[in-house]
């Protein structure tokens, strides 16, 4: 584990502060969900996704939406896209799924989705809201026409919001 240097005491309530670097560094938000973990002696926060426990049913359920239609359709959780490396999108990409709304780019372009990533199409960023919390999102590129594209992002969300939460 690494040591930052940071020590906080606990106040009447048992809260700890976590410094706003970190908070930014870890992509931590107000809100945010954690699951506490003991480790012998270590209490181990770690930021929690009720859709992360589902990752292995989700990436099959994505691989056949692809096959079907040869859409790029990346699941994201935590700003990562769920696959076999966890790619970190871009920061851009972040910032629009922070806003909680649907995002389309209806013109044909380079989209550099990660460091790794590069697709050509368009795109769309459809978050998975749930009670005004944000569980993830489908990003979705494709040369198809846009309301193709949006259904198809509908249909993923719709099926992994009724069977998966």
């Amino acid at each position: 584990m690494n040591q930052t240097g940071i020590i906080r005491k606990i106040d009447d309530l048992g809260r700890i502060v976590l410094p706003k670097e970190l908070r930014k560094h870890l992509n931590i938000n107000s809100g945010d969900d954690f699951q506490i973990l003991l480790d012998g002696e270590r209490i181990v926060l770690e930021k929690y996704s009720y859709l992360k426990k589902y990752n292995t049913e989700l990436l099959r359920i994505i691989e056949c939406f692809k096959e079907l239609k040869n859409y790029d359709i990346n699941l994201i959780i935590n700003n990562k896209i769920i696959n076999k490396n966890n790619t970190e999108v871009k920061n851009k990409y972040i910032d629009i799924i922070k806003e909680r709304k649907i995002y389309i780019n209806d013109i044909v372009s380079k989209i550099e989705i990660s460091n790794s990533i590069i697709k050509e199409g368009k795109l769309v960023i459809y978050p998975i809201v749930l009670n005004s919390d944000l569980l993830g999102s489908i990003l979705i590129v494709s040369k198809d026409n846009i309301e193709n594209i949006m259904n198809y992002t509908k249909i993923i969300n719709n099926i992994i919001k009724n069977y998966y939460i």
